[in-house]
């Protein structure tokens, strides 16, 4: 009893009156944050967390595709007033289009092949147009053009062509089985040379030494050529003196004699190409040359010749790599130092590997693909410890762990070198000049992956009578939160706030909001800066084992477990096989110290380009749902906090009072009366795309020798910087004339709703207003509006006249943080009515609360703002609500298809207002419907379709409508006097893939490399015969396939154009508008036979007769330089092949079925006399 009277004066302690319903409680908290003089702030903040959520794209009519304009260009996507009639017009964009699709050009005059080139264009110049941008096509395969004593890297048609119109008197001969540019150099080197006479008349002879095909052309006859003869042999009796001095002979290492007649003779001193030395001249004199490299400056030769090795702008790895920088190789050739940069945007990574041999150390570099796609990717393995496992074990990723004390627990698979992004946005204007809303609005590429470190935390507190105390994620308004958000934001690629190439960095690539609590302090500069990350790294980027390039790339290594060779490791079996590999071979040579036997050499370098992101959208939202998938979260209705918040009651007593006596009071106080409540804060951590600095002060950073300098490099360095002179050999950074006018901003007429207008324009900002009578917008719809700036500049926009721009957390629409001279921006009001009963709101505080205040920042490229806030002004109408509630949209949307043999389905009702809602299968009076449907009625949760109600309607295999009645919350409880009726479709049955090609175990032989080849499948049954979207990945690759219907096809098709030789496991996944899925799988492989056939037999039989090693057609000329298409046709059976005889000398050659020429034979007929 002595107890209970205690507690009831410490209870007539305090003045307080107390509401058990807990929602109540909350909503009282919440209502502190609404005071009288913080409403309108409170209010304009909320309407402005929405407003990302609430940006759709608007349509712009008479857009499409011009096969040519008025103004003379081709395949131009603008407004269709804009074509020339006598060209071909789409409404759709020029990619989709036949006629403006980009494909490869063959020149008939000269035979090069040009990449990337529209029909139209390649026809205006009398081209030949064939599908497929990366030329893949026999035309444009390379080979080894001899013409004469030299030889050229080229196509078929341009050999020809160097041979018949550069070089009319020199033999050409177009060799397409040599593999490479390197060994089509040395050919024309293994002719054999002899002495050739002339001026036979004489006693004492002119000589040249030279082949027998030069020695044939300047005498015409073979009788005037001695093999393997020098000019200075005495029994040949010329005007030519042995040994006369010494000189070089290009393609020979040695130094050589030469006679008085110039003419090469024996080796004068032997060098050694693979032990570093060459023949050269020094201080007047030819001898055997250094040839190793000085890679310091400080004269001595530090690398040998052939050895690769790798550098860095900055730091690299563990998702440091930063914003412009690119990976280096370095190859040492004949003494000098060569660059052979890896691909741009980080796309492809230098890796090495170091050998120590007899002491030194020899290193081999190479660049290989980049593989951030994959690491994203394993992020959608639903077992952390699976998906972490698989992360660690592939070189290109590296796992991040983030814990914040609570539920905001999670392990993320990210890219240990991150790509590079394009840092300007797309041209947003169309050739008239008009901002083009969709391309606005729409997010680009770079968003859409920054945008997976957008994540929200929630504090959860426990509050009594005697303070707060937090209970989950409670490290989230700390500064471990920003940084361990940034960190993460900063290795998907360049987003967040980090820092370019040369150090410099900016902190505007992320933002932080909190609601309901204090959040985050941003990062300091120490953070993200120079000194941290702009050091170089101590070791190169690891090339990874065998195993993971076999699981990575199959490709790379087509036979590599049969090689007989096994000594190799994997490192230089990917040097010999893949990408990059120039100069690394050469080392291999030397290091097997093997100078005579270079027939195992393989140095054919397989071009890689940019990887374009596009071909990597599936894989984001993966990413994002597989994080979101481990972080848990408080459920403040289903915990009890009661016995938690008694000790924290009696805990905080205690440290107060220091009495025990008073701590078990308060303890059983809190315990049996309850007197706590929860609070949660929620800190919002936006990533942004990387910011690239003010100005243009390191723009002639990039003008650097040792590297070339890209658009992406020099875009990194600042806002101003821009390339010149693109695509040339006299590529420029330069700065823009830097604008130091503070920017203006103005209303932008186009932009707004129509409906609506700006009032009271002025210096310093404008109203909003309805256009009819100039009062209040009204609730529940979106408007448009826009500013315009000079000079251009980035803007962003916030309820707090006093914030600066740094401190604004929201951009002026999806665009604002990119320096252009328009921004749009979309409003979206509910009526501050339906805020009344919530919030226990009065009349005053109601109209204070319809009034909206926002103020915008900008910022332009020379990092000028406007010094004082540009004001922009609306209001709400007011007034009772008279209107019942309107359902907008559910989903999924009625009359929809549903899954085969699904009974139940999960709905989602919005509307307009907050309301309750039933539904039933029969149509009746809002109150005779049976079933409930779950309403949120809290205003703050609208979103861009309203109010969410939720439920799961039942018995889908009986019924097909629902009928659906609302009634709002305000006080005049307005109800829907008709039903809303929801229906449903039965799919008839599952969806099939019943076609794939290429066919399981299929083998698909080419002889060019890399391959182009469509993926084709047909799928049947499902909501709409087959109708559906389909998907392929494997190989470390995934794409969608493309549809002109939003719903897809029953016939899918997919054109991959970069397929190297090997093995491949593709997974094909379709799903129709239903939801049903399909999944099936080919296996195939791809094989490359560069080599021309064999001539394994030559006899007589009634003729000459020969027989190949594969089937071929054969032709022969009696002309030793002859054009294969020209020769004469021999007949054939396949492999066996027949010509009339004749006592003149054939010359022959074969060209099996995929266009592979084999070598020039040469035939010689003769008659054995009896």
């Amino acid at each position: 009893m002595s107890y209970f009277q205690i507690s009831v004066m410490i209870v007539g302690l305090f003045a307080f009156s107390y509401l058990y319903d807990e929602s109540t409680k909350n909503n009282k908290i919440i209502f502190e944050n609404l005071k009288k003089e913080n409403l309108t702030k409170t209010f304009g903040k909320y309407i402005l967390e929405e407003l990302e959520k609430n940006l759709v794209s608007a349509q712009v009519s008479g857009e499409g595709c011009c096969e040519l304009t008025k103004s003379g260009n081709s395949c131009q996507n603008t407004n269709l007033n804009n074509c020339d009639p006598k060209g071909q017009i789409a409404p759709t964009k020029c990619e989709n289009t036949d006629f403006c699709e980009l494909g490869c050009c063959i020149s008939p005059e000269n035979g090069l092949c040009n990449k990337k080139t529209s029909k139209i264009d390649c026809e205006k110049y009398g081209g030949k147009y064939e599908k497929g941008e990366a030329c893949n096509v026999k035309e444009c395969r390379n080979g080894c053009c001899i013409i004469g004593g030299e030889s050229l890297w080229t196509t078929e048609n341009n050999c020809k062509f160097e041979g018949n119109t550069q070089n009319k008197n020199l033999p050409t001969d177009w060799q397409q089985d040599i593999e490479s540019e390197l060994q089509c150099l040395f050919k024309s080197e293994a002719n054999k040379n002899g002495a050739c006479l002339f001026d036979s008349e004489k006693e004492n002879k002119n000589c040249v030494f030279t082949s027998l095909d030069d020695c044939f052309k300047r005498t015409g006859s073979e009788a005037n050529f001695v093999k393997n003869t020098f000019c200075s042999d005495k029994n040949l009796n010329t005007i030519c003196k042995a040994k006369d001095h010494k000189g070089c002979v290009v393609g020979e290492e040695d130094v050589f004699w030469f006679d008085s007649c110039g003419n090469k003779e024996d080796a004068a001193q032997n060098c050694d190409f693979y032990r570093g030395t060459y023949c050269g001249k020094e201080t007047n004199d030819y001898s055997c040359k250094d040839i190793r490299c000085d890679t310091n400056g400080d004269g001595i030769k530090d690398r040998a010749n052939g050895e690769s090795w790798c550098s860095y702008d900055a730091a690299i790895g563990n998702g440091k790599d930063t914003a412009g920088s690119r990976h280096i190789k370095h190859i040492c050739n004949m003494g000098t130092e060569r660059i052979a940069p890896c691909v741009d945007f980080r796309n492809e990574i230098c890796v090495q590997e170091d050998a120590s041999i007899d002491g030194k150390t020899f290193s081999q570099a190479a660049c290989r693909v980049n593989q951030w796609r994959t690491c994203l990717d394993l992020n959608k393995i639903k077992d952390s410890g699976s998906m972490t496992n698989k992360c660690e074990a592939n070189p290109d990723c590296w796992v991040k762990h983030i814990s914040m004390g609570g539920s905001f627990d999670f392990k993320v698979c990210l890219p240990e070198y991150p790509p590079g992004f394009d840092l300007l946005p797309e041209n947003l204007y169309d050739e008239d000049g008009n901002l083009n809303k969709d391309a606005y609005y729409e997010a680009s590429q770079s968003d859409g992956i920054c945008e997976i470190a957008s994540l929200e935390c929630t504090e959860t507190w426990i509050c009594s009578i005697f303070g707060c105390i937090c209970v989950d994620n409670c490290e989230c308004h700390t500064e471990k939160f920003t940084r361990e958000m940034n960190d993460f934001c900063t290795s998907l690629g360049d987003c967040g706030s980090y820092i370019n190439y040369v150090g410099e960095g900016t902190d505007t690539g992320y933002s932080l909001k909190a609601v309901g609590g204090g959040g985050p302090p941003r990062l300091s500069n120490a953070e993200f800066g120079h000194s941290r990350f702009i050091s170089k790294p101590s070791k190169p980027a690891p090339p990874g084992d065998f195993s993971f390039f076999s699981t990575l790339n199959p490709e790379l290594f087509p036979e590599a477990n049969k090689n007989e060779n096994k000594s190799l490791t994997a490192f230089e079996k990917e040097l010999l096989d893949s990408a990059g590999a120039y100069g690394s071979p050469l080392l291999l040579e030397i290091l097997k110290q093997n100078a005579n036997d270079t027939s195992e050499i393989n140095v054919n370098n397989i071009p890689l380009g940019k990887i374009e992101l596009s071909r990597f959208t599936g894989a984001i939202s993966s990413a994002k749902a597989g994080i979101l998938a481990q972080i848990g979260q408080y459920d403040k209705e289903t915990k009890d906090y009661s016995m938690i918040a008694a000790m924290i009651a009696g805990l905080i007593a205690f440290v107060i009072t220091s009495s025990i006596m008073i701590s078990m009071i308060a303890a059983l106080l809190g315990f049996l009366l309850g007197l706590f409540w929860i609070i949660q804060v929620h800190i919002y951590f936006t990533c942004m795309p990387w910011d690239p600095p003010d100005g243009g002060k390191d723009c002639n950073k990039c003008n650097n020798v040792n590297v070339p300098c890209t658009e992406y490099r020099c875009e990194s360095l600042g806002q101003l910087c821009r390339i010149i002179n693109e695509g040339t050999r006299n590529d420029l950074c330069v700065a823009k004339p830097s604008n130091e006018t503070i920017p203006l901003i103005k209303p932008f007429e186009n932009a707004i709703s129509q409906g609506y207008k700006y009032h009271n324009i002025g210096p310093d900002g404008f109203e909003v207003v309805n256009a009819t009578n100039n009062e209040c917008l009204e609730p529940y719809e979106p408007v448009d509006i826009g500013i315009k700036i000079d000079p251009f500049a980035k803007c962003r926009i916030g309820p707090d006249s006093k914030s600066s721009y740094k401190e604004m957390s929201d951009s002026f629409g999806p665009k604002g943080n990119n320096v252009l001279p328009a921004h749009l921006l979309r409003l979206f009001f509910p009526s501050p009515e339906a805020f009344r009963n919530v919030y226990n709101l009065t009349d005053e505080q109601i109209k204070v609360l319809g009034k909206i205040d926002y103020y915008v920042k900008c910022r332009t490229a020379s990092g000028k703002e406007n010094p004082y806030p540009y004001h922009i002004k609306t209001c709400i109408k007011p007034g009772p609500d008279l209107t019942p509630p309107r359902i907008i949209i559910t989903k999924p949307i009625s009359g929809k298809y549903i899954k085969h043999g699904s009974i139940e389905e999960e709905i989602i009702i919005y509307v307009n207002e907050p309301s309750e809602c039933k539904y039933s299968l029969e149509d009746k009076k809002f109150d005779d419907m049976e079933n409930k449907i779950n309403c949120d009625t809290n205003p703050a949760n609208y979103t861009l379709y309203g109010l969410a109600c939720s439920t799961k309607i039942i018995g889908l295999d009986k019924n097909n409508k629902f009928y659906i009645r609302c009634r709002d919350t305000s006080d005049n409880h307005n109800t829907m006097e008709q039903s809303y009726v929801f229906e449903t479709k039965r799919s008839e049955s599952k969806l099939f893939i019943n076609e794939i090609i290429p066919k399981n175990g299929e083998v698909i032989q080419e002889a060019v490399e890399p391959v182009s080849y469509k993926f084709r499948l047909r799928t049947s049954g499902g909501a709409d015969r087959g109708e559906s979207i389909c998907s392929w990945e494997g190989n470390g690759y995934g794409d969608q396939f493309r549809y002109k219907n939003e719903n897809g096809s029953n016939i899918h098709e997919y054109e991959v154009t970069s397929l190297a030789q090997g093995n491949y496991f593709i997974n094909f996944k379709c799903e129709d508008k239903a939801g049903n899925i399909a999944e099936n799988s080919s296996s195939f492989q791809i094989k490359i036979d560069k080599f021309g056939p064999k001539i394994n037999r030559i006899y007589f039989e009634g003729g000459l007769k020969i027989v190949t090693s594969e089937d071929s057609e054969c032709r022969y000329s009696f002309l030793r330089n002859f054009n294969y298409e020209n020769a004469t046709k021999m007949g054939s059976d396949g492999k066996n092949h027949f010509a009339g005889f004749d006592s003149k000398t054939y010359y022959i050659q074969c060209q099996d079925k995929l266009g592979n020429k084999g070598g020039r034979i040469k035939v010689k007929p003769y008659i054995i006399k009896s």
